[in-house]
């Protein structure tokens, strides 16, 4: 160890470190108190931002029927009502004939899975505001694990870290996109890199069951958390390059990482349905600006952080008194342990590359254009699978908290530790005010009833077992939040099958209409998207002779053998449009 520590590429004993790998106290900062007191308040800190009814997952921001949690809601009710399938992740109900999975609709697969397996037949219900309770527990915990690992064993490190980590302004603003608040996963991957370190090589099982849950919740978070394990497994080859054991340790720890990751997609995903993997526009649209680090506090304010809407998916806002404590602390360690750098310049450039990515081809100062690259062809797999490239300085973002809490403790006396970072949460509690705000109003929003169920189910009466939507997903430039959203929740709902949905990735043909329509049997109803088709003698045309078509406010609804309908179903539906209208 002696001999790491002078050529640099071991950690410097400090005082605060323990060794022998003693228990861990009951009652320490690092013990089980330690990681209860972190969980707590992390999940006390979503209680205060987002209330109960958030956290329950009753309050009105749930039950819309035109935004992202739409997909996710019914996603997740048509993956737990089917019975399970091969491979088990398929979803039949929508996006037939092909189906679908459970991964390109945002359900959260694994979380999906286990409520599937323990909670199945529940109607139609919202499990994702437990998800979040969860996930800010977790947040806690990540905070716990990573000074265990570090071998801190300091209640002002544990609290700041626990507090810093629960209200990250990338984190708490992620609502909309439930999934993508799971980033406790990042904190576990930092926690991982610090225990291979502490363990002097790869913690090659620890990251086996990090990749492979994180693979089955989000697959941003996935790569972010690849990105680390890609560095613990670069320091690895350059701590002792002269030693075989350690170069085969390496390498074959990707291999099996990515092999039990394979094996188990045999089981839950493979085969793909057809037109599943195709990517998507949006890179270079949904980027970070160079801004972001530094716009969104109450302190500093920029007349255009941003050129483009998109880049709000690149919101990094990380707080000028935590950034200017990062500086203060880099100092620090280059005072007391200037080999620090040279130990982590592996992680140090995968951050670099990763803060690269984020800011895309497309470079820009607030609204002026800095530079433009153009990317090779063979990139174009990775640019549109991971189009909203601005989230990936999040581990970067992490990455400095994290530097700056455990660095201050380790390098100043106990008690200035702690008094510097008090002042640091009052202050960067202060400056998130407004940004807190911002949150609690867009969890705030609600709104009404898109689609008339009772006049739905009244035209469409007892017969009808499946949906055809026109025009599919992807087939129109209208945004699917209208009409496509809201049938998709209906069809979950009612127990019918849908041919389309707002499924990430799944393409079908757009055109031959008229052909498909024709061929369809008499238990379907066909669905015309008003924006679209804006006459009803457009869809009445497509759909031929013996049929009957309704205006239902956003959409023509169609079906077959319609004209024998008895004489009071008609007035009934009649009755019911003039009481929702």
């Amino acid at each position: 160890m002696s001999r790491l520590y002078r050529t640099g590429l071991a950690a410097p004993p400090t005082p605060l470190a323990r060794r022998g790998g003693a228990l861990l106290p009951w009652l320490g900062a690092d013990g089980v108190l330690g990681l209860v007191v972190a969980a707590c308040l992390g999940l006390g800190f979503a209680l205060w931002l987002y209330k109960y009814p958030m956290l329950r997952g009753t309050a009105p921001f749930w039950w819309r029927e035109d935004a992202d949690i739409t997909q996710y809601l019914a996603g997740f009710n048509a993956f737990v009502h089917e019975p399970w399938h091969w491979p088990l992740l398929r979803i039949d109900s929508l996006n037939t004939p092909d189906g679908t999975l459970a991964t390109f609709l945002d359900t959260i697969p694994l979380y999906a899975m286990f409520l599937k397996l323990v909670h199945p037949g529940a109607g139609y219900w919202n499990p994702y505001g437990l998800w979040i309770a969860l996930c800010f527990a977790l947040q806690g915990v990540g905070a716990w694990w990573i000074c265990r690992e570090a071998r801190l064993r300091n209640w002002a490190a544990l609290v700041a870290l626990a507090l810093l980590l629960a209200a990250f302004p990338a984190l708490t603003r992620r609502i909309p996109h439930t999934s993508l608040m799971s980033q406790w996963l990042l904190l576990f991957g930092l926690a991982v890199y610090l225990r291979s370190g502490r363990l002097g090589r790869i913690a090659t099982g620890s990251w086996v069951v990090l990749l492979n849950c994180a693979f089955y919740i989000n697959i941003y978070l996935f790569a972010m958390t690849s990105a680390l394990f890609a560095a613990d497994v670069l320091r690895e080859l350059l701590r002792t390059p002269y030693k075989r054991s350690s170069i085969v340790r390496a390498l074959l720890a990707p291999l099996a990482v990515y092999g039990v990751l394979f094996a188990t997609m045999l089981v839950t995903m493979l085969p793909l349905p057809l037109g599943a993997g195709n990517g998507e526009w949006g890179f270079g649209y949904y980027s970070m600006n160079l801004l972001s680090p530094l716009n969104g506090g109450q302190l500093l304010h920029f007349e255009h952080p941003e050129s483009q809407p998109g880049q709000g998916e690149g919101h990094n806002y990380l707080g000028i008194f935590l950034l200017s404590l990062t500086f203060f602390v880099y100092k620090l360690r280059q005072a007391h342990d200037c080999h620090f750098l040279r130990r982590h310049c592996a992680l140090l450039g995968v951050l670099a590359v990763l803060t690269l990515y984020a800011l895309s081809n497309r470079v820009y100062l607030g609204e002026t254009l800095v530079y433009t690259l153009q990317l090779p062809q063979q990139l174009d797999g990775v640019t549109s699978t991971f189009r909203s490239s601005g989230r990936f300085f999040w581990p970067v973002g992490y990455a400095i908290v994290v530097f700056t809490v455990l660095g201050l403790v380790r390098h100043l006396k106990a008690g200035q530790a702690a008094a510097v970072l008090m002042v640091l949460l009052l202050l960067h509690f202060w400056d998130l005010q407004p940004h807190n705000d911002r949150v609690r109003a867009e969890i705030a929003q609600a709104s009404g009833h898109s689609i008339n169920a009772a006049q739905w189910e009244a035209f469409l009466g007892t017969k009808v077992r499946a949906l055809h939507y026109y025009p599919p997903f992807h087939c129109a430039p209208t945004s699917p939040s209208a009409a496509l959203l809201p049938t998709m929740a209906y069809a979950v709902r009612h127990g019918y099958s849908m041919s389309t949905g707002y499924i990430a990735r799944a393409v079908k043909p757009c055109t031959g209409y008229a052909a498909d329509i024709m061929n369809l049997p008499a238990n379907t109803a066909v669905v015309f998207d008003k924006q679209v088709f804006t006459r009803q003698d457009a869809a009445e045309q497509l759909m031929g002779a013996n049929a009957t078509c309704a205006d239902m406010q956003i959409v023509f609804l169609c079906r077959r053998d319609i004209t024998n309908l008895d004489k009071k179903i008609h007035e009934k539906i009649s009755l019911v449009g003039r009481t929702f209208l």
